[in-house]
């Protein structure tokens, strides 16, 4: 197992060296690309469109409370959209190298793990350059980041279980992420719906990590226990699952990709 997961380290090392080679920046997209999104939001959200939230008293309030809800959900998006078509893209690996098939998604996690940390602390010091203050709440973001990177590495994987044996998922599961993008209140504030389709926030497992974020940017707020625990469970209900759906299936479609 620990051998496992120093070769999934060296996997993701090489996928992180590897993804803009060729490019005239390298490695500097990785850090300018939080960069742009956050620009934009603020920009076009705070300064162009003039939207303002009565929630804070700043003329940042709605990047504050957008910026969060971006980053985590492209993180969670990447790392979905990459796991559901592992095992096809990586088949040919899987086929030589004498490694479980799990070694290479955790490289894939660990990738985008790693870039989804770099665009939080481009996060916190968007928000110091705004002079938003900073508390110790912050220091919660981390937990919430790994909890919800075991949640979608749990989904993703168990996505790619059944995308071997039925193919529309490759085409599916992009549009299911529009459309779950769309039932969370990333761009829009919760208040929107939560009368009308309470139930919508219920059933999101993303929401109980998304308005955690959303609180700590925003108010400073620790989160509560339960809250904590929703996640925990949340997490690792899913993570079990694609673990022992793993088990049961590994063998079948080693041999059919």
């Amino acid at each position: 197992m620990y051998r496992n997961i120093l070769i999934a380290f060296d996997f993701a090392k090489r996928d992180f060296k590897d993804r803009y080679i060729g490019t005239g920046l390298g490695q500097f997209w990785y850090i300018l690309s939080p960069i742009i999104t956050i620009f934009i939001y603020t920009v076009i959200f705070s300064d162009f469109m003039k939207m303002k939230m009565n929630i804070i008293d700043s003329s940042y309030a709605y990047s504050i409370y957008l910026v969060p809800g971006i980053l985590s959900w492209t993180a969670f998006s990447t790392i979905l959209i990459r796991l559901n078509s592992s095992f096809e893209v990586k088949s040919n690996l899987i086929k030589k190298i004498n490694v479980p098939a799990y070694t290479f998604q955790l490289s894939i996690l660990i990738t985008e793990f790693l870039t989804f940390c770099i665009s939080m602390s481009l996060s916190i010091v968007f928000l110091i350059l705004i002079k938003h203050p900073i508390t110790w709440a912050y220091i919660w973001i981390l937990p919430i980041m790994l909890l919800q990177t075991i949640f979608v590495f749990g989904l993703g994987v168990i996505f790619s279980l059944f995308t071997p044996f039925f193919k529309d998922l490759k085409e599916a599961v992009p549009i299911m992420i529009q459309l779950w993008f769309w039932m969370t209140p990333i761009v829009y504030v919760k208040d929107m719906i939560a009368d009308k389709y309470p139930w919508i926030l219920v059933y999101n497992p993303f929401y109980y990590f998304l308005h955690i974020y959303q609180d700590i940017f925003l108010f400073s707020k620790i989160p509560s226990f339960r809250d904590v625990m929703i996640t925990i469970v949340i997490a690792f209900f899913v993570l079990f699952l694609a673990g022992f759906l793993y088990k049961k299936m590994i063998g079948t479609i080693k041999d059919i990709i």
